[in-house]
């Protein structure tokens, strides 16, 4: 009883949290201070006028610059729990929901997907889930819903167009269950992803919204990919303020394989996908579209949100250098100021040597950019010892991580893309590469990976010196293999 009550003091407190604040400082309803000192003007964006006090951003002047008119509409319902088929309620728990935690013992947020590809099959639909998640996790990904083919409303775009509206129409109800689970259990999400060339409806790029219709022009594109991005940010800004406080901006715009790019820049662009399949985004507006992308994040993403250019294979060196064309893209939006992270998705192979990875971690964190370890899945041999190998590997790339954040390396989240093997949604996921098995208990490899982390964290001065003192020369080592590569 005493929890209910507490949970309902929460839930008010939370929502009320969302509404504009009645006090002078405009600023707090986004959960930012208002500037006590300084009156220097670090950043702008649509929302208002920000400066920084002891390293924390804060609201400058009197009021939000944002017009008083555009109020994000309220959220949809949320989903009763009550009605939905938990297919893991039949799994005990306890052990999982109790005791040692990834959250608590990381240096860095511990993340999770959240699979499905609907509300009846997400992960945030299972109660039982829910409460692995708050117990182990404090960072959330969703690995479909967040992505504007599942955002964007067709029918609601067709109507705002025969009312003289180019802007599209956005649905969030199959994202506001994960937005307010969160909100409630002080759980962050990242928000992935804003503009991928895949899982894009085609629609969103023609005249009159239609499936086959032609390509509206870069113009009319750019305004709709505003109002996009001004609607998304603005929802979850106004009524769930500090929860998504990172976004995968772009996703996956290089590449490096086929004849599949575009090198006019340097940094090998992406023209299509599949082998075939076109990249629109580049069709409409060329390569620029990463960095047009990034601009309008930044102009609309309040200062305390992260935005991270996001990809995979970020280690590939031959025969082209993935990596260095991604170091050359970030060094583009660092000009602008347009980049705070990194976002290097981990599909690790078996075959594949983790140390290469290891190594690219070496390269970014010589960018200056904040680190993000995403969509972690390394996959298993189809042999009798699968499972020892693929401890084998999460073990050396854990424990490389943790070398590195006693080193120093800005290595801020580690997301795991999914919580159990054989996703109990699903009827025939035969997924093995998660840290909870079938039943939502501890793998082996959550046991290994728990251990390193622990075990990092209990080193003692001595024994970090000696890796401080390794440093230096694991540097020069790679230096020269970069200036000789």
């Amino acid at each position: 009883m005493r929890i209910q009550t507490l949970l309902s003091v929460l839930s008010v407190l939370t929502v009320a949290s969302a509404r504009p604040s009645t006090d002078k400082c405009w600023s707090k309803k986004f959960g930012i201070e208002c500037c006590k000192q300084t009156k220097e003007v670090v950043r702008e964006t649509y929302d208002g006028l920000w400066g920084k006090e002891n390293g924390e951003w804060c609201g400058l002047g009197d009021k939000s610059t944002r017009p008083e008119d555009d109020i994000p509409p309220a959220p949809p319902a949320l989903t009763n729990l009550d009605e939905v088929n938990d297919p893991a309620a039949v799994c005990d728990v306890t052990d999982v929901t109790t005791g040692e935690s990834l959250a608590e013992e990381a240096p860095f947020r511990f993340g999770v997907g959240l699979n499905g590809a609907s509300i009846e099959n997400s992960t945030v639909s299972s109660k039982t889930m829910r409460e692995v998640i708050k117990h182990q996790f404090n960072s959330v990904t969703y690995s479909n819903l967040m992505k504007s083919l599942f955002i964007l409303n067709q029918e609601g775009s067709i109507k705002n167009l025969k009312e003289g509206k180019q802007d599209p129409a956005l649905d969030f109800s199959g994202i506001v269950d994960g937005l307010d689970f969160c909100q409630k259990n002080g759980i962050h999400m990242r928000g992935h992803v804003l503009v991928w060339h895949n899982q894009v409806p085609r629609w969103f790029f023609t005249k009159d919204y239609s499936e086959d219709g032609e390509f509206v022009d870069p113009e009319t594109m750019e305004y709709r990919l505003d109002s996009f991005i001004r609607q998304y940010l603005g929802f979850v800004q106004y009524y769930y303020p500090g929860v998504v406080d990172v976004w995968d901006v772009v996703n996956e715009a290089v590449e490096v394989v086929g004849e599949q790019y575009d090198n006019s820049t340097g940094w090998y662009t992406r023209t299509l996908y599949d082998e075939v399949k076109p990249n629109m985004w580049y069709d409409m507006f060329g390569p620029d579209y990463v960095v047009k992308t990034f601009r309008i994040a930044r102009k609309y993403a309040l200062p305390n949100v992260k935005l991270v250019y996001n990809d995979y294979c970020t280690y590939v060196t031959k025969p082209i250098s993935k990596r260095d064309a991604i170091v050359k893209l970030l060094g583009i939006l660092q000009k602008e100021d347009l980049v705070d992270a990194i976002g290097m998705q981990s599909y690790i192979n078996p075959e594949e040597d983790v140390n290469d990875h290891l190594a690219a971690i070496e390269v970014y964190q010589q960018t200056g950019l904040e680190i993000q370890i995403t969509e972690l899945t390394i996959r298993v041999k189809n042999t009798d010892d699968w499972e020892e190998y693929n401890i084998q590997q999460y073990s050396q790339l854990f424990e490389g991580i943790m070398k590195y954040v006693r080193k120093g390396y800005n290595i801020g989240s580690v997301t795991v893309f999914g919580l159990q093997d054989g996703y109990r949604f699903y009827e025939n996921d035969s997924t093995k590469t998660r840290l909870f098995d079938h039943d939502l208990q501890k793998k082996k490899v959550y046991r290994a990976i728990m251990d390193i982390i622990k075990a990092s964290n209990d080193m003692s001065d001595e024994e970090e010196a000696e890796v401080v003192d390794e440093s230096t020369a694991d540097v020069e080592e790679e230096d020269s293999y970069s200036d000789n590569e």
